[in-house]
């Protein structure tokens, strides 16, 4: 009975028109394939893998992060304020949780320059960039985003990030010591029925707050554009999560005796570590809901996303199409978001037919805010054999298995007519008869209209 419907139910979200339904009913359907979508990615692995090492990591960090984050606060005239914020990250570990905060706050209180020297400076500074390296990764990961920040980019994009926190911390204290004050309390009472609204709201704060540094990560960390719309969705359900798994911690750690009994003095390490875990495993679940938000394309039943030589070829020249046909036309270049949500494949897919396009020079990457692509060379010097056989051809640099395959006489032969038959097929095209001659169709196409 419960495959039954379980069939039923994943039948009616999969198999349903959105197009024929009311706005209402196709965002509940789009949640809820993205609720399963998610919960398949995260069986996936990826993200349990990735939060793992970043426990690890955070580990290594905490100390130095919360150093600079304190001569960042102590040079706002705000450093008191540092205490406060790390014990309501530790609350759902209850008691232990404040005694972590002491010992750690102890440790902050500790670290000197001097004391330190330059190498121990080094070690700490590394173990913070370390940190922030691996959340940039794992965000790219998420966006499936394979190029890299250059040395620069990366230093500038580090820096905000750790100095725009503390910022951030600051903005967020000040707003709830400001609302939390007796005397605009005694005035908000006062107000009557619209106080009693603005009492309420000013209890929400906090939780905003979550909600603002969970999109402000989402939207500066990633090596990709990311919309603001799409960064606050992934904030706004981070935000909830968190907070539903603080109070879940919090209850499991009360009622949990036999962890001390087991580990004794190492418990408390243990349930930071598992808190740490979580916290990151949230990050990362609120990025996809982001990704998905902005790619709603790619919210589809999870199946086997590898794609055929056949498949490669014709993506391959499609890819080639759009973009020659937007250089032709003095058109806005093509990004990879885009060329996947046109022709509605993985972008994974897309991104391997772009990076063995670009591996040939046949596109070039035109660096940005949003990362465009162009022919890499004069589109009437462009092949249509060159595209396909950027495809068929082992990349530059890998092995060359063909050198060494010892082959049977027969079967070579076939190999070698298929390849005198793509040839003869393609001819000496280019890529700007391509454009054109779709161009012409469009034009008549058009003028039948």
């Amino acid at each position: 009975m419960l495959k039954r419907i379980a069939h039923t139910f994943d039948g009616y979200i999969w198999q349903s028109d959105l197009r024929a339904m009311p706005a209402h009913k196709r965002m509940l359907i789009f949640w809820l394939r993205m609720l399963q979508v998610l919960v398949q990615d995260f069986a996936g692995g990826d993200i349990t893998l990735r939060a793992m090492s970043l426990v690890y990591t955070s580990l290594l960090a905490i100390v130095p992060l919360l150093a600079f984050v304190f001569a960042v606060l102590k040079g706002l005239g705000v450093q008191e304020n540092l205490e406060p914020l790390l014990f309501e990250f530790l609350a759902p570990l209850g008691e232990k949780g404040e005694l972590l905060t002491g010992r750690i706050i102890n440790f902050v209180d500790h670290v000197r320059a001097g004391v330190l020297g330059i190498i121990g400076l080094l070690v700490l500074l590394y173990a913070v960039v370390a940190l922030v390296q691996k959340v940039e990764s794992g965000l790219n990961h998420v966006w499936q985003v394979r190029e890299v920040r250059t040395l620069g980019e990366r230093f500038s994009h580090y820096l905000g990030v750790i100095l725009i926190g503390p910022l951030l911390v600051v903005a967020a204290f000040g707003i709830t010591a400001t609302v939390s004050s007796h005397t605009v309390m005694e005035q908000i009472v006062a107000l009557g029925g619209t106080g009693h609204l603005m009492l309420f709201a000013t209890k929400v704060v906090p939780y905003l707050m979550v909600i603002v540094a969970f999109t402000f990560i989402y939207a500066f960390v990633p090596h990709t554009h990311v919309r603001f719309r799409s960064a606050l969705y992934g904030g706004i359900f981070a935000g909830i999560l968190w907070e539903f798994a603080g109070w879940a911690f919090a209850a499991l750690t009360v009622s949990s005796t036999r962890l001390t009994l087991i580990y004794s003095g190492f418990a408390i390490l243990v349930m930071f570590m598992a808190w740490i875990y979580l916290c990151w495993v949230i990050l990362f679940v609120g990025a996809q809901v982001a990704f998905y938000v902005q790619n709603p394309e790619l919210v589809r039943r999870r199946g086997r996303e590898d794609v055929g030589g056949r498949t490669l070829e014709r993506l391959a020249l499609h890819i080639m199409y759009l973009i020659g046909r937007s250089y032709h036309d003095s058109k806005q270049p093509w990004s990879r978001e885009e060329l996947a949500r046109r022709l509605r494949v993985p972008t994974e897919s897309v991104l391997d037919v772009l990076g063995r396009l670009r591996e040939n020079g046949l596109l070039m990457l035109i660096s940005g805010r949003i990362r465009r692509y162009v022919p890499g060379r004069d589109m009437g010097t462009i092949t249509l054999q060159d595209i396909v056989n950027a495809m068929r051809l082992n990349p530059s640099g890998a092995e060359d298995v063909d050198s060494y395959l010892k082959g049977v006489p027969a079967v070579d032969t076939v190999v070698n007519r298929l390849d005198h038959a793509i040839e003869t097929a393609l001819g000496n095209g280019t890529l700007r008869e391509l454009v054109e001659q779709q161009a012409v169709i469009d034009i008549a196409d058009v003028r039948r209209a």
